[in-house]
């Protein structure tokens, strides 16, 4: 999918958090994509007629934000455009749980992207101080019961990786724990797994699967170069594997498990 994604160069309308604006942007034309950071409600309509899916990261939601999120929200599922939700800090306010699970009952969500703190909240089961994720919990046992509750594809992020859909369960155990040392390590694979389903309303695993592993396997490149055990360096290296990982890679070193 990667290939055909830098073929087709699919625009991503992406409402996301003010403090990873350019590293997202960065990231996605890194990776093939071309990203619009658009946010005002009396445009959402053009652009959401020619784009292949939109973000909803609600890291910096206000309440003079609600509408245009609402009004994108309404007119991708208009224009059968998939959305990806990422419900940032979803527990550390009642604000923010409540305007997330309006999203999810209200709306078509095409895929909801979280930590393992983030979607156990979601669910009721926890709560939350700011966007650290509990590791306590376990990211399987988050991710089946987000599922069996909202019935839309769920991806919790966290030391092991749950991607479950159709009522099935990829484990990815990729990554690197320099992803948490960076602003938009979370944010960023919200974009990347947009990117991935572009035009897709009920993505399959699989697919789900190739966009968080691409991700977290261009995090172990990236920790793998040139002082990329430092976070600055980290994040520029990132953006260059990003560039530079090819589909064939993401076949040869992917290792997953179903469970």
């Amino acid at each position: 999918m990667l290939t055909q994604l830098r073929k087709d160069n699919p625009l991503i309308i992406c409402i996301t958090n003010d403090v990873v604006k350019n590293f997202t942007a960065n990231g996605l034309l890194a990776l093939g994509a071309c990203p619009a950071m658009a946010t005002e409600h009396r445009e959402m309509e053009e652009f959401l007629m020619h784009a292949g899916a939109l973000l909803i990261n609600i890291g910096s939601i206000e309440e003079s934000h609600k509408e245009n999120i609402l009004k994108a929200a309404e007119y991708a599922n208009k224009h059968n455009v998939p959305i990806v939700l990422d419900p940032v800090a979803c527990g550390a306010s009642k604000f923010r749980k409540a305007f997330c699970l309006k999203l999810i009952h209200e709306y078509n969500i095409s895929v909801i992207r979280g930590n393992a703190s983030e979607l156990a909240a979601l669910t009721g089961e926890a709560s939350m101080k700011g966007t650290d994720a509990d590791a306590t919990l376990s990211t399987d046992i988050v991710a089946r019961n987000a599922y069996n509750i909202f019935k839309t594809a769920i991806i919790v992020t966290g030391e092991v990786d749950a991607i479950c859909q159709d009522g099935r369960m990829h484990l990815l155990k990729h990554g690197t724990p320099l992803l948490t040392k960076v602003t938009g390590g979370g944010c960023l694979l919200g974009a990347v797994v947009a990117s991935f389903i572009y035009n897709e309303i009920k993505p399959s695993l699989a697919l789900l699967t190739e966009a968080v592993a691409t991700y977290t396997i261009a995090a172990e490149r990236a920790e793998q170069s040139a002082n990329g055990t430092l976070p600055g360096h980290f994040a520029v290296n990132l953006i260059d594997q990003l560039y530079c990982v090819q589909e064939d890679d993401i076949a040869k070193e992917l290792h997953v498990k179903e469970v």
